[in-house]
């Protein structure tokens, strides 16, 4: 159950996590799991606290306007795929940024949500200026669980914010390998300039959901549901690539597929990044090179999808 304040939450006993949870990858939900197994052995619900708009969104003005790993109904469903039986949304206002950790615990926490065990990762922190820890500000009476969370191999300590840096970067596997799963985006499928239709290769034109963070621009190996069929198809970020203008665009083009899917959502996983982008002078050139691009993809091996 996902609860958008927090008076309605009736609950005698809880385990309670807090966090932005941004994109619910690997180390989230090691917390999240924790959670789980200690309400089950406390006969309790399990609860997973987060925030909207996120904090640093609220608070620091350089963050760009395109920054999420996910949106708010996405990071529900993840989260609730850990089994986490509530979900509680603090609005995050002014009022909430300035409550102390001693406040936010005592009031919110202890006070409201009656948490009988806090599971916190190790270098968690919270309250004004991120003062309060687990090891400071949690009550004599209520048990503290530290979660050391999942490394990755390649890049040390899974974050979001190293999610995000890979992203941007073109890391797209290993961005992938920190989810847990591939990375997706949706929106509304939208007309354009239908030069793909002229050279063979038709794209849908999506439409972003506000504030989700695009990878780096180039092509891209995806998958997408059209009709209940799984369907392979690339995607193409970035500003077109023969006219010179400054629009960054979100085309994907869906092999053996024919069909109008206007006005439509669709979602989408990245599962391979494959070049970036390309200026190219004429039509021509660029459907030789999408040519060579669906080859590209075509041939992946299948075991490179495994995460």
């Amino acid at each position: 159950m996902v609860y958008q304040d927090i008076s309605q939450i009736r609950t005698s006993a809880s385990v309670v996590t807090v966090g932005s949870f941004d994109g619910v990858h690997l180390g989230h939900r090691m917390l999240l799991q924790r959670v789980v197994e200690l309400a089950q052995t406390h006969g309790c619900r399990s609860l997973a606290v987060t925030f909207s708009p996120h904090p640093r969104m609220a608070l620091d003005a350089t963050v760009p306007d395109r920054w999420l790993l996910s949106t708010q109904e996405e990071k529900f469903a993840l989260i609730a795929q850990s089994g986490i039986d509530d979900i509680l949304v603090l609005r995050f206002d002014r009022a909430l940024a300035q409550m102390t950790a001693q406040e936010f615990m005592d009031e919110i926490i202890d006070g409201k949500l009656h948490a009988r065990c806090w599971v916190a990762g190790v270098n968690h922190s919270f309250g004004k200026d991120r003062q309060g820890n687990s090891a400071t500000h949690v009550p004599p009476s209520m048990q503290v669980d530290v979660v050391r969370l999942k490394q990755s191999d390649a890049a040390g300590r899974i974050s979001s914010s190293t999610i995000r840096r890979l992203l941007s970067e073109g890391g797209l596997a290993s961005a992938n390998r920190m989810l847990g799963y591939h990375y997706t985006m949706s929106g509304k499928v939208v007309h354009g300039d239908h030069l793909g239709h002229t050279i063979g290769f038709p794209t849908a034109n999506i439409e972003p959901e506000p504030h989700k963070l695009l990878p780096k621009e180039g092509v891209y190996c995806v998958r997408a549901t059209v009709a209940g069929a799984a369907k392979t198809g690339m995607m193409y970020i970035g500003k077109r690539t023969i006219a010179r203008d400054h629009e960054c665009r979100a085309e994907v083009h869906l092999f053996d597929f024919e069909g109008d899917i206007y006005g439509q959502s669709l979602q989408v996983s990245f599962t391979h990044r494959i070049r970036d982008n390309i200026r190219f002078e004429n039509a021509e050139q660029l459907a030789r090179q999408l040519r060579q691009d669906k080859q590209a993809c075509l041939h992946l091996p299948p075991h490179r999808e495994r995460l």
